[in-house]
């Protein structure tokens, strides 16, 4: 048996479209709601078919109104021409099953996104058999059916009830009198609803009790569905490495401490490049201090500016770099990465441990993402602004969560090596800071935000939210900061990151752009067998009057709540779209960082079929918490709003995938970074870009969304601030 799902480019259809497959175990075919042009008659009759040829239709959630044709594309021919076939209607499918038999729709004064809410069920007859008299069910509308007391073609089953003075019920559920066509506003498929698979079952028996009538092979249609092809098929290993590697304990050094930033100083004394992911507090394990080859390490450029072109160099090498025509930029890297597999056998028990052992190094921009419109997008750079940036590592120092140091080579026969970085390492030799950095970093220059445009465009946010275009906006801005160019940017960084210290800090410097990172937030971490990401939504900057417990109050209101648990929909959406098994391992936890408390969540997805973490990289981007819900139409509404700037560096993502099918990426968040060729360059200075921004709901007020934004900033400036 088979079900229909038309999808009207929401952010939660593949949550939907898993409830269904676990509670039916029916074939799902996912279309998009103007997959058909019903001005066409080829394709009015090929929608004909397949309506025809299925069991079940459930029409999904979706931005935008029910009143407007461009949002419900062919759902109101859906409910016209299966009279007598079971409909199932969610949010937006609910509101026009309503809206088509004659019930009204208005505006919410105070739109629902992401809330708890419990609903009354007043008619259990059908798809709420069997359920208890209320259920946790969570809200995403601001649209709603008006009727308190629904048209003669529509019977109410379930109520949510405001006990606000002056608050009337809202209409939660209900189903035609005569045919079997049922809706919920709520959305089932939610982390947080009850009761989502026996709603589905309970349908699922009213199909099976009233099977088609049309005996029809179910039509692929494979022009239509919402599918994707795997970038690699299989890795093939490769004889090109052969790993070695030297020790170090604290034992080795003579004050019997180091730390990363004391290493790479040693190594930078002796001429040597890094590029550093850093570690510096929890969850992070493994610090790893990359170390390219002048003139032999491969660098890959992309820039969505000359989006058909990827340029491969060698690392600060003055010959031309090559030139390669591509139709997906995650396609070459793919391609790139799938000769080149190696997975080498250990020894040594603690550096098996260690999920790098070579491989991409670097990071991608926000512009490589899905969803925007990079045509329309203003220049920042005079020449191809850097949007993908990485650098093949074949030889590497690896830092334990215990302080070992390994000096890593995966070239072949490169013992001279190791042996030069090891006695770099113990020489213990520095040299000191030519420049008085506190006298200096007193004479930066710093741009924020304005704060009227800023309010500005909240309410401008606000109006998006209220009519049902996006349940989340993440409005972000670039600060600029021009830094005294006779600092360093190596001392910028350890003097930010001791400063915040944070689990994915990072120092990466090419010559055409730099990252100065101390980013708390993992985006995606992936082996052969799973992945991980770990959002973060809700921040509280820390202050002598508030501990842990009072944290944890303040983090878990409606509002921090709302956010966080929109983004983890919306992340188990991307991951399902791909994947057939995933898990939320933690659910809006409190995390202490140096200089902030966050709300943290954790989803896991597991690899059982063709697809690989290359595959749910590409379809993720960009960050769903550096964008809002429903992605697609959020990202489009961003772009409008922050005026076709682009964010750059700011919420890309920083990391690195290794040979062995290892990969770590943070979200870049709580940086600096650099264009050498940056349209905002001055004289005798440095001039970096600091992204902030937050995520404005219903419940946000533009004073606090404000402040929250200055709280982030803050924590990047404050090694300016502070000297003033």
């Amino acid at each position: 048996m088979s079900i229909l799902l038309v999808d009207s480019y929401d952010s939660f259809t593949y949550n939907l479209r898993d409830l269904l497959l676990q509670s039916t175990n029916a074939h799902v075919i996912t279309v998009h709601n103007d997959s058909y042009d019903l001005s066409s008659e080829s394709d009015k009759t090929e929608l004909d078919i397949l309506l025809r040829s299925v069991d079940a239709i459930v029409i999904g959630p979706g931005p935008g109104s029910p009143s407007v044709a461009s949002d419900i594309g062919i759902i109101p021919y859906v409910f016209e021409k299966c009279q007598s076939k079971p409909i199932l209607g969610i949010c937006l499918g609910f509101q026009i099953l309503c809206l088509v038999n004659g019930c009204n729709v208005d505006y919410l004064k105070d739109p629902i996104h992401g809330q708890v809410h419990k609903i009354d069920i007043v008619d259990a007859s059908s798809i709420f058999q069997n359920f208890p008299s209320s259920v946790d069910s969570v809200r995403y509308h601001s649209i709603y059916v008006s009727d308190i007391t629904p048209s003669d073609s529509i019977k109410a089953l379930a109520y949510y009830t405001d006990h606000k003075p002056g608050s009337s019920k809202v209409l939660m559920a209900a189903q035609h009198t005569k045919y079997p066509h049922f809706g919920v506003q709520y959305h089932p498929e939610s982390i947080c609803s009850t009761f989502g698979k026996d709603l589905i079952q309970n349908f699922w028996k009213l199909v099976e009790a009233t099977p088609s009538n049309d005996i029809l092979p179910v039509l692929s249609h494979d022009k239509h569905l919402v599918t994707s092809s795997p970038l690699i098929s299989e890795f093939k290993s490769t004889n090109d490495y052969n790993i070695s590697y030297k020790t170090l304990t604290l034992d080795a050094f003579s004050n019997g401490q180091i730390d990363v930033l004391d290493l790479c100083d040693l190594l930078i004394a002796q001429k040597n490049d890094i590029m550093l992911l850093n570690s510096a507090s929890s969850p992070g394990e493994w610090s790893i201090i990359a170390l390219p080859t002048i003139g032999e390490s491969e660098v890959i450029t992309h820039s969505t500016e000359n989006a058909d072109v990827v340029k491969l160099s060698k690392w600060k090498s003055d010959s031309l770099p090559s030139t390669i025509h591509t139709n997906d930029m995650f396609e070459y890297l793919a391609d790139y990465m799938k000769n080149k597999f190696y997975n080498p056998k250990m020894e040594n028990i603690e550096l098996k441990s260690c999920p790098f052992v070579g491989g991409l190094v670097g990071y991608v921009s926000y512009e490589e993402g899905s969803f925007i419109d990079t045509k329309k997008l203003s220049k920042r750079t005079k020449s191809d602004i850097d949007d993908t940036k990485l650098c093949f590592i074949d030889r590497f120092i690896a830092i334990s969560p215990k302080k070992s140091i390994f000096i890593v080579s995966i070239k072949k026969k490169d013992d001279e090596f190791l042996s030069n970085i090891e006695r770099i390492l113990l020489s213990n030799t520095r040299k000191s800071d030519a420049v008085p950095l506190t006298e200096l970093f007193a004479k930066t220059r710093i741009r924020t935000p304005d704060k009227s445009k800023y309010f500005d465009t909240f309410h401008k946010c606000q109006t998006f939210l209220h009519s049902g275009d996006s349940y989340e906006l993440c409005l972000t801005y670039n600060t600029i900061v021009q830094i005294p160019d006779s600092i360093k940017p190596w001392e910028v960084y350890k003097s930010l990151v001791k400063k915040n210290p944070s689990p994915y800090s990072a120092f990466i410097n090419f010559e055409s752009s730099m990252l100065l990172s101390t980013s708390p937030e993992r985006f995606i971490s992936w082996t052969p067998k799973s992945c991980q990401m770990r959002p973060i939504k809700g921040t509280l900057k820390k202050h002598p009057k508030l501990n842990y417990e009072k944290a944890c109050q303040l983090l878990r209101i409606p509002k921090e709540i709302g956010e966080n648990l929109m983004i983890v929909d919306l992340i188990r959406d991307n991951l399902l779209y791909l994947l057939e098994k995933i898990n939320v391992t933690k659910l809006m936890s409190v995390e202490e960082y140096e200089t902030i408390f966050q709300l943290v969540s954790v989803i896991e997805g597991e690899f059982t079929n063709q697809f690989k973490g290359i595959d749910v990289l590409r379809n993720s981007l960009p960050p769903g918490s550096m964008t809002g819900a429903p992605k697609k139409r959020s990202v489009e509404i961003l772009q409008q709003l922050e005026e076709q700037q682009r964010r750059g560096l700011y919420s890309g993502i920083c990391g690195y995938w290794s040979v062995n099918d290892n990969a770590d990426w943070s979200v870049i968040i709580r940086s600096l970074f650099r264009y050498f060729d940056d349209l905002e360059c001055c004289e005798g200075f440095d001039t970096y870009r600091c992204g902030a921004g937050g995520a404005l709901t219903v419940l946000s007020t533009d004073e606090g969304e404000w402040d929250e934004m200055l709280v982030k900033l803050h924590s990047v400036l404050q090694l300016f601030e502070e000297t003033r």
